[in-house]
């Protein structure tokens, strides 16, 4: 079977005939259907999960996380997501919502999805913050499942607006120091801002251009400076974060569409359909068709 793109309205129905729409909490009862996946998803909404259990290695828009217990997960929209490995006791508690379901909340503007954010989708919190986090949950859902409650609806967006305000406060207080003392030395300062732009470049163009030129072209850089500045930042090469990305598109395209592996290689402004299926292998052990055709 191939994994379709995940819609909300889809999980709605599996898990809560009663679900209110563009909205979905989870209680210790279900689990999330795309993180039994094995291979990447993307998500039409904004997912949070705290793990309470288990651990798990995630890669989240090409950058793996180790997950544990009291791991907040943040996922959002076309985020490109892949559990590598989890264990079998494993649990998370999740919501999700579209973000058309925050359209006239209060000040809404305001929660902007800071770059700290996007930057650091998994972050291990204190036994203390987890605590606080799970009770708001815990409150949402006791209060999400009084179906006969007139408004229910606008209940429901209020005490979302509240839980994310608490999970800005998570995200400020553990980002803080950080962004303090990138403030006092502007030279690291404006090395990452680089990093998050050739990943931010990498995202949007990585489909019709691999070549290190075209990237340091962009960012007004000779490649060697760029290539020298990302193995310092990350410990890995430009090419090695380069091939994952097109590797992790492959794989999403192979598992969520009908194209040929022909239409998938040309996508990919590969050469030819040979050439993309020994750089695939390469880089994966299977040829594209066996790992289409995996479990």
């Amino acid at each position: 079977m191939k994994l379709a793109k995940i819609q909300i309205e889809d999980i709605s129905e599996q898990i809560d005939p009663y679900a209110i729409k563009n909205f979905i909490i989870s209680d210790q009862t279900v689990i999330f259907p795309p993180l039994s996946s094995r291979f990447p998803f993307i998500l039409d909404g904004v997912a949070f999960a705290i793990c309470i259990n288990g651990t798990a290695q995630i890669r989240i828009n090409f950058r793996e996380y180790e997950i544990k217990k009291n791991t907040i997960i943040t996922i959002m929209p076309h985020f490109v997501t892949e559990f590598i490995e989890k264990s079998d006791d494993l649990m998370l508690e999740f919501l999700i919502f579209s973000v058309d379901f925050l359209t006239e909340m209060p000040s809404v503007s305001n929660f902007d999805i800071s770059r700290s954010i996007i930057q650091t989708s998994c972050l291990q919190i204190s036994e203390e913050e987890a605590s606080k986090y799970l009770e708001f949950h815990s409150f949402i859902v006791k209060q999400y499942k009084r179906r006969d409650h007139p408004y229910r609806k606008e209940m429901a967006k209020s005490l979302l607006y509240a839980m994310l305000t608490e999970m800005g406060g998570i995200y400020y207080n553990q980002i803080k120091p950080e962004i303090d003392g990138r403030e006092n030395n502007s030279t690291t300062s404006h090395q990452e801002e680089l990093l998050y732009r050739f990943f931010e470049l990498l995202l949007k163009f990585h489909r019709q251009e691999r070549s290190m030129l075209f990237y340091a072209d962009k960012m007004c850089l000779t490649p060697k400076y760029l290539s020298t500045l990302i193995k310092e930042q990350t410990g890995r090469t430009a090419f090695t974060w380069i091939n994952e990305i097109i590797i992790s598109s492959i794989k999403y395209m192979l598992k969520t569409t009908d194209k040929t592996i022909l239409q998938i290689s040309e996508d990919l402004n590969f050469p030819n359909a040979s050439f993309f299926g020994r750089f695939f292998k390469k880089h994966t052990g299977m040829t594209p068709v066996e790992y289409r055709e995996s479990k």
